[in-house]
């Protein structure tokens, strides 16, 4: 008959290292934080399985299960309770208190004027207790916030498109792409996550295009990036000086007739003919009856042509 399998006891805290040697994490901080575990009780549970000779640490420090380590089979008793293990010290409440909002580890560092190493203590405790999570397990002090923050993480790409999006005007997904350096079918899933949160809004541009532009809580998410590179604005549909004095003057009578753009600004009519039929065809303006000399209005694309070109010669 075959010999059964051997298997042994493991508190709650060993085995959960053991699966995290096992989902191939080495290092006693990334074990802890898959484990769930402070340090001191990580390595307390290392060192047993060492002994147990379910687990090994190489000459580079970092841990490995071995042979006997990766197949056996271990049922999970509780761990022995300590006193005051799941309440902050006075470091770990300076920390809650300081994060009223998710941060970047190297900002945690700088704000509490303490070293890195005492930071990656600190929040990896605070995890054990269930008091903050972290926005990237692969990377956790990329940016970590309170257990009861509610605010939304965004994911490195999500952070990347919103911070390449600019304040002060449209932008399409071409250029977003560009400045997150993204593919863009994966920038068009984003962007529609964004919308979806409410931290961008989404508007028909020129020619039908899509164009993008940040809401006031989208300017205001600490993962957003001001410094950044941010997307190019878009190319209009007609850029000329002749072109925006036309739809200007347009826009201020309400409609005008051909020959009024004519004497206005002094362009003779040939001109003026050729320039409002290229202006139709780029669905700027429109005539405002079928009446030959009927007069022409702006379509809302040309009152947004116009209004973009304007706060590009103001900028």
């Amino acid at each position: 008959m075959p010999l059964k399998a051997r298997s042994l006891a493991l508190t709650k805290s060993q085995a959960a290292c053991l699966i995290a040697l096992r989902n191939g994490k080495v290092s006693k901080p990334e074990i802890a934080i898959q484990a769930k575990l402070d340090l001191i009780k990580t390595a307390r549970a290392l060192g047993t399985l060492a002994r147990l000779r379910l687990a090994k640490q190489d000459q580079a420090k970092k841990w490995h299960t071995t042979t006997r380590g990766k197949t056996f089979r271990f049922k999970i008793i509780p761990d022995r309770l300590r006193r005051n293990r799941r309440i902050p010290g006075p470091g770990g409440r300076r920390l809650l208190k300081l994060l009223d909002r998710p941060m970047r580890g190297n900002e945690i560092v700088e704000r509490l004027g303490v070293s890195h190493q005492r930071v990656r203590q600190l929040v990896i405790n605070l995890h054990a207790q269930g008091r903050i999570t972290f926005g990237d397990l692969q990377n956790p002090f990329w940016i970590i916030r309170r257990a009861d923050d509610r605010t939304p993480l965004l994911s490195r790409d999500e952070e990347h498109v919103l911070s390449a999006i600019p304040r002060e005007y449209v932008t399409n997904a071409t250029k977003i792409r560009l400045a997150a350096r993204i593919p863009e079918n994966k920038v068009q899933k984003i962007l529609g996550g964004l919308i979806a949160s409410r931290f961008v809004e989404e508007f028909e541009g020129f020619q039908g295009n899509r164009v993008y532009r940040l809401t006031e809580v989208g300017k205001d998410h600490p993962q957003r990036d001001q410094s950044a590179r941010c997307a190019a604005v878009p190319r209009l549909p007609v850029e000329s000086d002749r072109v925006r004095k036309v739809l200007s003057i347009i826009l201020d009578s309400g409609a005008l007739r051909i020959r009024d753009v004519t004497d206005v600004l002094r362009i003779p009519r040939k001109s003026i003919n050729a320039l409002m039929q290229y202006l139709k065809r780029k669905h700027l303006v429109k005539k405002t009856g079928p009446e030959f000399e009927a007069p022409y209005s702006l379509t809302d694309e040309g009152r947004a042509a116009l209004a973009e070109m304007t706060r590009r010669l103001a900028a």
